[in-house]
């Protein structure tokens, strides 16, 4: 029998399920997978008890990486098309970065394997175009927000010094 939740929210960029289902699920369930130490882990997604599809896999972005201290060593490549390649510290390729924008500023970043698989989007939020605050929150792609981070903003309206971070989102934003 599959241990399948209703849901499931991020805290410190690792997922847990919430509303254990016990009875043999309808709709939509996910399964959350990881090893004793919490290396590896990955959500399935289930329809009707039936395997669906993977919904995020630390193999292939691991949320816990994305933090400045491990950010540091890694380097950007800009392409022809106008996306970016992200390397780390062994100069492997960790992910490519796609940007949507509207009036000059990034309004989203859509992130993929090297191989275009998509694996999350960072949607930028703006005061200037009616959102409620001036920032950055991470969603999988599922979209279940993972991390946000509140900014202040410079003279010429970009993402100027942080004023928050939060990774323990257990609602939808």
């Amino acid at each position: 029998m599959l241990k399948l939740f209703r849901d499931y929210i991020w805290k410190d960029g690792i997922p847990y399920g919430i509303q254990h289902l016990s009875d043999e699920p309808t709709g939509t369930a996910y399964k959350i997978v990881m090893d004793p130490y919490r290396k590896r882990i990955s959500i399935e997604s289930y329809l009707d008890g039936s395997f669906s599809h993977v919904i995020y896999d630390s193999y292939m972005i691991n949320f816990r990486h994305l933090n400045p201290v491990e950010q540091t060593a890694w380097q950007k490549e800009e392409l022809p098309s106008g996306a970016v390649l992200i390397r780390n510290q062994d100069d492997r390729i960790v992910f490519k970065e796609t940007y949507v924008f509207k009036e000059d500023l990034c309004r989203e970043c859509h992130v993929s394997s090297p191989h275009g698989i998509p694996l999350s989007i960072h949607k930028m939020y703006y005061k200037k175009f009616g959102d409620s605050f001036d920032g950055v929150i991470l969603f999988d792609k599922n979209d279940h927000p993972v991390m946000k981070k509140t900014y202040s903003l410079d003279d010429s309206g970009q993402f100027n010094e942080l004023l928050s971070e939060n990774w323990n989102l257990d609602t939808r934003v």
